[in-house]
C-alpha cells in the first residue's frame, strides 16, 4: 500500500484506518466484516463524492475494493425461502403459527438471509419508515456486522409443497394464488405481496412485505395511480422501477425537465417477415411497413449535472418513481443560447415543462421515459406532469453510466459465439482469428512477468462493477488465487518453481481455453451505449425537425452510419446486440463525426449515436430501444471485410406477430406464466 501522506496530513497518523461515510448507514468488508478502511487514491473524507473507481483497503484482510464494489456488496440482506417450505410449515402448524424460524442469530437463522435488498429508492423509503411504523431498526447485525433486516422477505415459486408422505399438497401455481391472496405468517409477523421486478417475475421470485409497512410503502410508491385497462404485466414492470439497485443519487430539478413528443419514423423495406398462420411460423421476404421510435427511452442531459463522482461521465441511467430515462451529456445551455430560443418558443411548440425560466431546463426527454403518463388519461400535458410532480422527489437514482471495458484498459471487447457463427468464417479466417489469442495463451504457459499482466491489465478481476450482459460470468476464483500467489512470489521468486503454481498457470490456461470454445474472442473495439438521434433532438427544440412531419429525413446521421469517437471519422465498423441470432442482425456501418452539431455533445468513447430515420435498426438489433441498451461495435479488420462481403445477402428479421394480452388475468396467474416462459433460452443453445 502507497503511503497517502495528504492523508496522513489531513486526518493524523491515528485515524488513516477509519470507518467510510458512503452514504449508507455502515460500510463493511463483504470479506471479513471489518468497517475500517484506508483510502489508497484520494483523501478518505472525498470518498463519498469520488469516483467509483476509487480504491480503500480493509485494514484486518487487506483486501483491496473499488468504492463501488463496496457499495454494490453492502446492501441489507434478506430472507429467502421456496413458498413450498412455507406451506409445509402451515400445514403442520396451523395458519396462526405460519412458519417457525429457527433460534435468533444462530447459524441455522442467518443461513436463510441468502438473498441481498439492494440500494435502491425503495430501500431508502423503507429504512426511513421502518422504525416509525414498527418501533424497531430497521436492519440488525451479525458478528461480522453483516447488516439484515425482516422488513421484506423474497418468495420463490419452484418446488411444490408436500406432506411426510410425499403426498402433493399444493402445486407451484396454486401456492403463488395462496400467499398472494392471504399471504402467511412468519415470527408472528403476516407477510403479504409486495412488489418484483422484470427480471425477478422471469425468475419466479416475488417479495413479501411486512404488512404493517404495506399500506404506507403503496401509497409512496404508486404515486396516487391505479392499474387501468387491466394492462397487470406494465403496471407491475413499471411500479418496480424504484426497486433497481443504484450506484447514488443525482439531484435533477423536477421544473428542469422539458418533455417534447415522441417521434416515429414510418418507412417501406424488403425484410424477412414472420407471421404466423394456421398456428405456425412462416418467414418470407417481403416489402413490409416499418415503424421507428427514435428517441425511445433516453434524455439529453445538461453537462452542468456532471458533477462530483459523475464529473467523468457522459451517461446516466436514471431511475424515479414510475420513470426510467438514460441521459447523455449534451451542452443544452449553450444550445439554447446559440439559438436564441426562449421558454415561450418551447410552449408554442407544444413542449410542457414545470420552469418558469428557460435556464431552469436541464434534462429534454419524452412520454416514453415518464410511464406515469401510461396511467393518466390525457397523455402529456402540464397538468399530468404536475400530477407526477407532486408524488416525486427531484432525487433520482443513478443505476449505472458508461465505462470501458475490462479487457486492456477498455481497448478490446468480448464477442459471442452466436456473433462469430453469423459471420460465416473459412476455417483458414477462422485460424486467423483465433491467432492472437494462441499466442495469449502461450504467453501465458512460458512468461510469469506476463501472467501477471493478465490479471493486473489485460483481465481486470471479474467482479460486480463490470455489469455489461457480455461480461456476465461466473467468477472462477483465479484472481482471488493471484493475490495469493503473487504475495507469496513477493516473498519467494522461486515459488513459480512450485507445483502450486503450476497448478495455478495450468487452471489459468484452461480457463481462457474455455473462454475460446464458448466464441469469447478478444477483438479491437467496445460495448457502445445507444444514443438514438441526438442531433435531430436538439433541432426539435430550435423548430428546425418537424415533429410532425412524418416524412422527415435525417439531419445529420444518414442510414448506414453510426458516431463514435472510439473510432476514426470514415472508419468501417460492424456493430452487433445481444440477443443476437441470425446473419440479418449483423450491423455494418461507417463512422460519420464531421458535423458542427457534434460540438454540442459528449459523449466519450463508450457511446454510439444512431439513426433510426428511415433506417430499421431497431429490428436489426433485435428490438433495441435506447435506455442504455449496448452494441457490440467492433473494427477488427477481418470482421469488417467479412461482414461487409455479405450484407446485402441477409434481410432484416422482423417479426409481424402481435402480442396477446390476456385483461382478465388474475396477478398470480400472470407471474406464473411470465415464470414459466422460455424467454432467450433458443439464444443460448
Amino acid at each position: 500500500m502507497t503511503t497517502n501522506k495528504k492523508l496522513k496530513d489531513i486526518i493524523g497518523e491515528d485515524e488513516y484506518q477509519t470507518c467510510l461515510d458512503l452514504g449508507r448507514t455502515i460500510i463493511r468488508c463483504p470479506i471479513c466484516g471489518n468497517d475500517q478502511f484506508s483510502s489508497l487514491d484520494v483523501p478518505i473524507e472525498e470518498l463519498k463524492d469520488g469516483l467509483e473507481t476509487n480504491r480503500v483497503q480493509c485494514s484486518d484482510c487487506r483486501r483491496i475494493f473499488t468504492k463501488e464494489e463496496l457499495l454494490n456488496k453492502n446492501g441489507v440482506r434478506i430472507i429467502s425461502l421456496e413458498a413450498s417450505e412455507i406451506y409445509q410449515q402451515i400445514y403442520n402448524n396451523g395458519e396462526a403459527i405460519g412458519y417457525v424460524l429457527p433460534k435468533k442469530k444462530s447459524k441455522a437463522y442467518f443461513a436463510l438471509f441468502k438473498n441481498v435488498l439492494d440500494y435502491s429508492l425503495d430501500s431508502i423509503e423503507l429504512a426511513n419508515v421502518y422504525k416509525k411504523i414498527c418501533r424497531h431498526k430497521f436492519s440488525f447485525e451479525d458478528e461480522h456486522k453483516n447488516q439484515y433486516t425482516l422488513a421484506v422477505i423474497n418468495l420463490k415459486f419452484n418446488r411444490k409443497a408436500k406432506d411426510k408422505n410425499k403426498r402433493v399438497l399444493k402445486n407451484c401455481k396454486e401456492l403463488r394464488s395462496e400467499f398472494y391472496e392471504n399471504g402467511f405468517v412468519l415470527d408472528d409477523k403476516k407477510y403479504v405481496r409486495y412488489k418484483r421486478s422484470a427480471g425477478s417475475s422471469r425468475a419466479g421470485k416475488c417479495l413479501f412485505i411486512d404488512e404493517r409497512l404495506l399500506k404506507h410503502m403503496e401509497k409512496w410508491g404508486e404515486c396516487g395511480l391505479k392499474a387501468e385497462n387491466g394492462d397487470l404485466a406494465s403496471w407491475e414492470a413499471y411500479k418496480a422501477l424504484s426497486l433497481s439497485s443504484i450506484k447514488g443519487i443525482i439531484n435533477i430539478p423536477l421544473d428542469g425537465i422539458l418533455f417534447i413528443p415522441d417521434y416515429k419514423s414510418e418507412f417501406n423495406e424488403d425484410v424477412v417477415s414472420v407471421e404466423e398462420e394456421n398456428g405456425k411460423l412462416v418467414a418470407s421476404t417481403q416489402e413490409t411497413r416499418i415503424t421507428t421510435d427514435i428517441w425511445d427511452g433516453e434524455c439529453l442531459l445538461d453537462d452542468t449535472l456532471f458533477v462530483g463522482k459523475y464529473a467523468e461521465k457522459h451517461m446516466l441511467l436514471l431511475r424515479n418513481k414510475f420513470f426510467k430515462t438514460c441521459g447523455f451529456r449534451t451542452k443544452l445551455k449553450q444550445w439554447f443560447k446559440d439559438k436564441n430560443i426562449t421558454l415561450e418558443d418551447l410552449k408554442n411548440r407544444g413542449f410542457v415543462t414545470l420552469a418558469t425560466d428557460i435556464n431552469q431546463i436541464v434534462m429534454v426527454t419524452t412520454p416514453n421515459s415518464m410511464k406515469f403518463l401510461k396511467f393518466m388519461r390525457g397523455g402529456l400535458s402540464e397538468k399530468n406532469v404536475r400530477k407526477w410532480s407532486e408524488h416525486v422527489k427531484s432525487e433520482f437514482g443513478v443505476v449505472k453510466y458508461d465505462k470501458r471495458t475490462r479487457f486492456f484498459g477498455g481497448e478490446m471487447v468480448q464477442s459471442s459465439y452466436q456473433f462469430i457463427n453469423t459471420l460465416g468464417f473459412t476455417q483458414e479466417q477462422a485460424e486467423e482469428l483465433l491467432r492472437p489469442s494462441k499466442e495469449y495463451l502461450k504467453l501465458l504457459r512460458d512468461d510469469l512477468d506476463f501472467m501477471r499482466y493478465h490479471f493486473t491489465n489485460a483481465y481486470k478481476r471479474e467482479n460486480e462493477e463490470w455489469d455489461d450482459e457480455e461480461d456476465e460470468e461466473i467468477s472462477d476464483g483465479l484472481a482471488e488465487r493471484c493475490d495469493v500467489i503473487f504475495t507469496l512470489m513477493g516473498i519467494n521468486y522461486k515459488f513459480q518453481e512450485t507445483r502450486l503454481y503450476a497448478e495455478f498457470r495450468n487452471d489459468v490456461v484452461k480457463s481462457q481455453k474455455d473462454r475460446l470454445k464458448q466464441g469469447h474472442i478478444l477483438l479491437r473495439g467496445t460495448n457502445a451505449t445507444l444514443f438514438g438521434n441526438g442531433p435531430e433532438m436538439l433541432l426539435a427544440l430550435s423548430g428546425e425537425f418537424d415533429l410532425h412531419n412524418k416524412k422527415n429525413a435525417p439531419v445529420v446521421l444518414q442510414p448506414g452510419e453510426v458516431a463514435c469517437t472510439k473510432f476514426q471519422h470514415g472508419e468501417r465498423l460492424v456493430g452487433a446486440r445481444s440477443p443476437h441470432v441470425t446473419m440479418g442482425n449483423v450491423y455494418c456501418v461507417t463512422n460519420n463525426l464531421n458535423h458542427d452539431l457534434w460540438k454540442y455533445f459528449d459523449l466519450g468513447e463508450n457511446i454510439v449515436c444512431v439513426n433510426a430515420i428511415n433506417e430499421n435498426i431497431q429490428q436489426r438489433l433485435n428490438g433495441c430501444d435506447y435506455d442504455s441498451d449496448a452494441m457490440l461495435i467492433t473494427n477488427d479488420q477481418l470482421v469488417v471485410e467479412t461482414a461487409f462481403r455479405q450484407k446485402d445477402f441477409f434481410r432484416v428479421p422482423v417479426c409481424m406477430i402481435e402480442s396477446e394480452r390476456n385483461t382478465n388475468e388474475a396477478l398470480s396467474e400472470l407471474d406464473h406464466n411470465t415464470s414459466q416462459n422460455n424467454v432467450g433460452d433458443i439464444i443460448n443453445l
